[in-house]
């Protein structure tokens, strides 16, 4: 199957200047394996990488239940020259925090596409995609406090931290919300 078939079975929830964010589907398995358990970009997760293909299998069966239960959720990210690879994953999670419905904002990218700006143009692409279908639901970003790269990108989005630097209930990562 070429490349153009395979992005073509895919649902295209939006497409950036170089970057095309799809729904994930079942047979992201490997990509998802791929990104999650590498130690390297799980140096901040609190769960740490994942150990087997079944613990990204249920990560995966999440990503395609939110989509179809709230209409939004991650993506899998690929780039426009290459719309066969899964180089990340960035979208919008529906979820309460503190007894408020807000959207957590997640990136995660192989380390061969750290650094040429695709989380945030990624995300730039999500938002504008979710947030006018849910104009009262506010971002969020929960981040480790050491993680100094993710933080300084959720600054760049318009993500400040929680002025009274409040925590999240679960794993302690610094609240961020977009201003």
């Amino acid at each position: 199957m070429t490349a153009t078939e395979q992005q073509s079975r895919r649902t295209v929830v939006t497409v950036s200047e170089r970057l095309v964010l799809t729904r994930p589907q079942e047979d992201d398995l490997e990509a998802v394996f791929a990104i999650h358990g590498d130690p390297e970009t799980n140096r901040y997760n609190p769960h740490g990488p994942h150990r087997d293909r079944a613990q990204s299998r249920e990560m995966l069966a999440g990503f395609v239940a939110d989509w179809e239960r709230d209409g939004v959720g991650y993506c899998a990210v690929s780039t426009r020259a290459e719309p066969a690879e899964i180089i990340g994953f960035t979208g919008l999670y529906l979820h309460t925090l503190d007894g408020e419905r807000v959207f957590n904002l997640y990136y995660r990218y192989r380390p061969s596409a750290w650094g040429l700006g695709y989380a945030a143009e990624a995300s730039r692409a999500a938002m504008a995609e979710a947030l006018p279908r849910f104009p009262d639901v506010p971002v969020t970003a929960l981040i480790h406090a050491d993680n100094l790269p993710s933080r300084r990108l959720a600054e760049r989005l318009g993500l400040v931290p929680d002025p009274d630097g409040r925590t999240d209930p679960q794993e302690g990562r610094l609240i961020h919300r977009k201003a």
